[in-house]
């Protein structure tokens, strides 16, 4: 009876898990959760890197509560970076129970920021680093994935 169930719940949450894997890696790119490939900018490094120093500013409060720490993610090295990575999966962990959907959206966005910074200096890291790094965004996704199916299911 209960591999019954199990079935009829794996059945159901397929056409989720089906959408999930319909995203293109273009798309992923542009939505910033898909790091790792060639930057797709014409712009020259630094004029990238300026530009994004204008829309990163380090007072945001959102990013403040996720990072438990007031950082410019433009001027962040890349030796900082793992732990950033590892102070937003902390908090994603502790409180994504209670998020609704603007609360995810929000922590999508910090990890994008996040995500276009490790990008810029990927090269910098260490093997073991970047798939530490790789490890918390996949998590991320998991969870958010999870929290979505979840919701679908209730």
């Amino acid at each position: 009876m209960k591999s019954a169930s199990l079935f009829f719940l794996f059945v159901a949450a397929l056409p989720f898990a089906g959408q999930a894997q319909n995203a293109t890696q273009e798309e992923l790119l542009k939505r910033g959760e898909l790091t790792g490939s060639r930057p797709t900018s014409s712009l020259p490094a630094q004029a990238r890197a300026a530009s994004a120093a204008r829309r990163q500013s380090a007072s945001d409060p959102v990013q403040q509560h996720f990072l438990n720490s007031d950082v410019n993610l433009a001027q962040t090295t890349a030796d900082q970076l793992p732990d950033l990575y590892e102070r937003f999966i902390a908090t994603t962990r502790d409180e994504r129970r209670q998020w609704n959907a603007q609360q995810w959206e929000a922590a999508a966005q910090v990890l994008a920021r996040l995500n276009q910074r490790y990008e810029q200096v990927r090269t910098d890291l260490p093997l073991e680093e970047r798939l530490r790094i790789r490890s918390f965004q996949g998590e991320f996704h998991t969870l958010r994935s999870a929290r979505t199916v979840k919701e679908k299911l209730d």
